[in-house]
């Protein structure tokens, strides 16, 4: 089980706006208004909302997110 400490991270530039992530976990995912692109909202989620950021990530068109260790590494959040 993942906890507060793990990264979300998102990659905007290959979004295709599906609006799943925001759908499955709207604590952690928002969509900006004018162009339905994913906006982070919680780089680190509670350990609660971890299985609703893994369905995100899992159900994402455009495979935009990522996290843990990786995500951090690589400066993708927000």
């Amino acid at each position: 089980m993942r906890d507060s400490s793990m990264q979300v991270g998102v990659d905007v530039n290959r979004c295709v706006a599906s609006g799943m992530c925001a759908l499955l976990a709207p604590g952690v995912f928002d969509q900006e208004e004018r162009t339905g692109q994913v906006v982070l909202l919680e780089e680190h989620p509670a350990a609660a909302e971890w299985e609703a950021v893994e369905e995100a990530e899992r159900s994402c068109p455009g495979q935009v997110i990522r996290f843990g260790e990786a995500a951090a590494a690589r400066g993708e959040a927000g």
